[in-house]
């Protein structure tokens, strides 16, 4: 498995720093005396969302703030999301796949929930460290790969189905492939692109992010009328002939009772931009269970599963892995990860010590912290093993940052 933190973390030290097709399907199961129940609490309260305009769905934005566990599974009473409202959930504020779960009525008409991985950025004659930072994916998907600058190696995309780094500037950056299966269990989001390689005086390109993932589910009805729910990948770039991979689509699955759809669902993997299917990442998947079901939508050619409803299989006990702190400086829950005003700064050419903190990661895991820096190479250090306990483990690592920005990124794999 992987986990990652899904942002960048900017760190500046004073004057120093660091760190389509798309296919109408018209399908009618009537018909059952089971009654499926989605697990909700009601705790989170009523989500009801009807003011125009974009959303960026922050839980601790909220008052009072939602998912106080932060297992990305929320317990509603009802969800409305209305016309002209585009609800978007990003990997720069939700680490991991989101639960959506009601006791009553999911109404969603003619709205937009945006679970769209980032393009990757596009190179150019021009160095800007400002565009060498991974794609953000949509929640619950994976970052695409960064391009090193001006001649070096690019990076893999990330993720499980990350795209392969290519041998040379005349080859195509990977693409990210979805290794969900179709019944989207466990639910798991898209992977990222692998970024191309530059030469000569031309910077490589950005791998586009994963296409995240999010499970709907009700006690009652779910009804998506002129609405979207998209958890396309993210598009790679070209420039030259260097051409990065796509990230790869998400997942979308919708369990109730009763099930009505004549909105869009999406989860696909897209080309570059201007191309219609060059380096296009792999489509995910969507799965629809309900006992009545009546969907007259279209899924824009992403593989789609019907059923009826069955196990939620929700996470008991979500992985995550955060920098806490960097040469004693704490770093903000959110970092925003600009080139701009840092998150954290520092003052000094000596290495500075991060402190990491990780939640049910296995014990002894080794973590890698990767700095994109404004004024010199890309760093990649490894941590201490993980100790404590699976529950709350730390591990720490040093690195000796340049002066100037850089932005830093803490991942952990292991074998599950």
């Amino acid at each position: 498995m992987m986990c990652d933190d899904g942002l960048s973390t900017r760190i500046r030290r004073a004057r120093i720093i660091s760190c389509a097709l798309a296919i109408s399907l018209a399908w009618t199961r009537t018909g059952s005396s089971q009654s499926f129940n989605s697990g909700s609490n009601g705790s989170d309260g009523a989500l009801n969302l009807t003011t125009q305009g974009t959303i960026v769905f922050d839980p601790r934005a909220f008052q009072p703030p939602l998912d106080p566990d932060g297992d990305n599974v929320f317990h509603f009473t009802t969800i409305t999301i209305g016309g002209g409202v585009t609800l978007k959930l990003s990997g720069q504020f939700l680490n991991g796949p989101v639960f959506f779960l009601a006791q009553g009525a999911v109404q969603i008409d003619g709205a937009i929930i945006d679970l769209n991985g980032g393009d990757g950025a596009d190179g150019s004659s021009i160095f800007v460290p400002a565009n060498r930072t991974p794609s953000i994916p949509g929640a619950g998907g994976y970052a695409g790969g960064v391009a090193i600058s001006p001649a070096g190696p690019p990076q893999a995309g990330f993720g499980p189905g990350g795209g392969a780094v290519a041998n040379s500037p005349s080859e195509w950056g990977g693409i990210g492939t979805f290794t969900g299966n179709q019944f989207l269990v466990p639910l798991i989001g898209g992977s990222g692109g692998a970024g191309a390689h530059g030469f000569g005086t031309l910077v490589g390109t950005g791998g586009g992010a994963g296409g995240g993932a999010l499970l709907i589910a009700s006690s009652t009805t779910i009804s998506i009328t002129s609405a979207t729910i998209s958890a396309n990948g993210g598009r790679g770039s070209g420039n030259a002939g260097r051409v990065s991979g796509g990230g790869s689509g998400g997942a979308i699955r919708l369990v109730a009772n009763a099930l009505t759809i004549s909105g869009a669902l999406s989860a696909r993997g897209m080309a570059i931009a201007g191309h219609p299917t060059a380096n296009a990442g792999g489509d995910g998947r969507i799965r629809l269970e309900a006992f009545q079901q009546s969907f007259a939508g279209t899924v824009n050619g992403t593989p789609v599963s019907f059923g009826t409803p069955s196990n939620l299989f929700l996470p008991s006990d979500p992985s995550s892995i955060r920098v806490t702190r960097v040469g004693g400086v704490d770093v903000p829950a959110h970092p925003s990860g600009s080139f701009e005003t840092p998150d954290v700064p520092i003052n000094t050419t000596s290495p500075v010590t991060l402190e990491i903190e990780a939640r049910n990661i296995p014990l002894d895991t080794v973590a890698k912290v990767h700095f994109f820096s404004e004024n010199g190479p890309d760093i990649v250090v490894d941590s201490t093993p993980l100790a404590g306990s699976p529950a709350l483990s730390t591990a720490t690592a040093s690195v000796t940052l340049p002066v100037g920005y850089s932005r830093g990124l803490v991942r952990a794999s292991w074998t599950q």
